[in-house]
């Protein structure tokens, strides 16, 4: 009791200040007797309401941001802000692990691989924490970093944000040893405005992160270049640069099979061969390397861990589809880097092959949407596809693009069944064949999944 009192700055307005708490949860239907239950609001629902249930559940405490409206049966504990309040918890936590060390990875893409191939590399031998899935907000970050337990001694954290000062609070929370802006691209636009706009948003982590911390920074981006110069702190830098720490030189894309390159770290040079597909993944695997690299491991657990690394949910997977199909399942979300990076990786791998793509709208574009998906459409017929099926509300600017670009097979799809139905007839006319490749793409808003889960090879999980 007395340390969330603490942490949070809140006053106990009823019950026993002697009163200890199992762990800390903003879910009523996850409460476990003896959990401190923290009623967090949204645009759809006010935590508070869920209070009995959560006490009836066996929550020993409640921290809420009004009195409740009925007496409480345990103690409660207000606070001007319960998010606030989650946040100032973990941030209470994780200083208190005075063995730990904070990787903190953020970028308008790739951030997730990054987690994961760092975690890869670090997991041997050691006792890490990594965020689980995209945990990645203002309640994401704390519910992981609350996590933490003794024996612990690096933890890896990934931000997101789609509005300014959101990178601010986070790194505030999670004090980071070393920070890692991935790359700046044209993502959240809605919210930041421009691309200078995301720029200074990303920009955050590093203007935030104590003097003595270690930035990690992509030389191959200008504006996260940019971004490292202006902090005083010490540098780790990565990048297919000449004058990058920790570089990739000889990369070599081995289709469907994966990708080779030679890492160069601190003077050593091994030349290593990755499962996943897409040479935009050395990027990835240069900032996992630098993370890791600065927490301590060596050139050899670097390029073992980087081997044995298996692509994330939803990015870049390939799956077994219907009739003999290759599908390529980038579902998870979109904007145009990430766009692009994807075509170009189908591009790489698809060598003879027939090749389609099914893309879904990128959201939180605002103005710049409707040009986007214009170039979107551009870019499919450009570079040779075999056919295009677009979903969502611009899915006729894409098609009109793709079309005046010369691509013959074009379809603006009414729904995502529509397109499933449109791949099923090209391979009972065999325009599609197996060993083709279809690949699925869009925001994660669109829920672009299910057209995978429909194409893929019956009983695969």
């Amino acid at each position: 009791m007395e340390r969330v009192l603490a942490a949070t700055g809140g006053r106990l307005v009823s019950g026993n200040r002697g009163v200890n708490f199992r762990l800390i949860t903003t879910d009523s239907r996850a409460v476990n007797p003896g959990d401190l239950f923290l009623a967090l609001s949204g645009e759809t629902y006010h935590g508070a309401d869920f209070a009995g249930q959560a006490v009836a559940a066996g929550a020993a405490g409640l921290i809420l941001s009004s009195p409740p409206s009925s007496p409480a049966t345990v103690p409660v504990i207000l606070v001007p802000d319960t998010l606030r309040a989650l946040g100032d918890l973990a941030g209470y936590h994780r200083r208190r692990m005075a063995d730990l060390s904070v990787l903190a990875i953020t970028g308008s893409s790739g951030k997730t691989t990054v987690k994961e191939m760092t975690a890869a590399i670090l997991t041997p031998g050691r006792k890490i924490l990594a965020t689980r899935g995209n945990l990645n907000n203002l309640i994401g970050v704390p519910l992981t970093l609350l996590g933490l337990e003794t024996g612990h001694t690096i933890a890896v954290i990934e931000m997101g944000m789609n509005q300014p000062g959101e990178i601010t609070r986070l790194t505030e929370i999670a004090d980071p040893d070393l920070a890692c802006i991935n790359n700046v691209q044209s993502a959240h636009l809605a919210g930041l405005g421009s691309i200078e706009g995301v720029a200074r948003a990303k920009g955050e982590l590093f203007q935030g992160v104590r003097p003595d911390a270690c930035l990690v920074v992509n030389l191959d981006d200008s504006l996260v270049k940019r971004l490292g110069v202006a902090c005083p702190q010490r540098r780790i830098t990565f990048g297919r640069h000449r004058r990058a720490e920790v570089r990739a030189t000889r990369l070599f894309s081995h289709g469907p099979d994966g990708i080779s390159f030679t890492l160069g770290i601190n003077g050593e040079h091994r030349r290593i061969r990755m499962g996943c597909i897409g040479t935009h993944n050395v990027n990835n695997a240069l900032a996992a390397a630098a993370l890791a690299f600065g927490a301590g491991a060596t050139p050899d657990e670097i390029i073992r861990g980087l081997a044995a690394f298996v692509p994330y949910d939803k990015r870049l997977q390939v799956v077994r589809g219907i009739g003999g199909l290759r599908l390529i399942n980038d579902t998870y979300n979109a904007n145009p880097a990430s766009m692009l990076a994807a075509l170009k990786t189908l591009a790489e791998v698809r060598r003879e092959r027939r090749a389609l793509v099914i893309l879904g709208d990128m959201l939180e574009l605002g103005e710049a949407s409707q040009e986007a998906h214009r170039v979107l459409g551009e870019t499919v017929a450009h570079l040779g596809f075999d056919g295009l099926f677009s979903c969502g509300a611009f899915a006729r600017e894409m098609a009109k693009a793709a079309r005046g670009g010369g691509l013959a097979v074009v379809k603006a799809c009414g729904d995502k069944d529509e397109a499933v139905a449109a791949v099923r007839t090209m391979l009972r006319e065999n325009f599609l064949a197996p060993g083709d490749w279809v690949l699925v793409k869009g925001s994660r808003g669109l829920k672009m999944e299910t057209i995978i889960n429909q194409l893929k090879e019956p009983g695969l999980v």
